[in-house]
């Protein structure tokens, strides 16, 4: 099937089978809006459990101190750092990984 059939969450599933991407990559690569990328991938979180997988995320870190969102269960990115309330962070990196 060539990528212009794919869904959306294919085509999410293929890039990061291929390797570690940002929504912010995916969604410059997929021309899709970073929200709607971050929605996607709760649903391929899903669907690669069910198959096998795992959605692996490199969490979030902030620049200025380092502190970084171990604990985080949302796969978006944090607006704020909880420790120097910088809103310099890093974008978490997500990969598909079987088990």
């Amino acid at each position: 099937m060539s990528s212009a059939m794919r869904t959306p969450r294919q085509q999410i599933m293929d890039r990061l089978r291929q390797e570690s991407m940002t929504a912010l990559e995916l969604s410059q690569a997929l021309r899709l809006p970073e929200k709607d990328v971050y929605r996607h991938l709760a649903h391929v979180q899903k669907t690669i459990a069910g198959r096998r997988g795992k959605l692996t995320v490199t969490p979030s870190s902030c620049r200025a101190c380092g502190y970084t969102f171990t604990d985080r269960r949302r796969l978006t990115r944090p607006g704020r750092c909880p420790r120097c309330r910088e809103s310099r962070i890093d974008h978490p990196v997500f990969r598909i990984a079987p088990y």
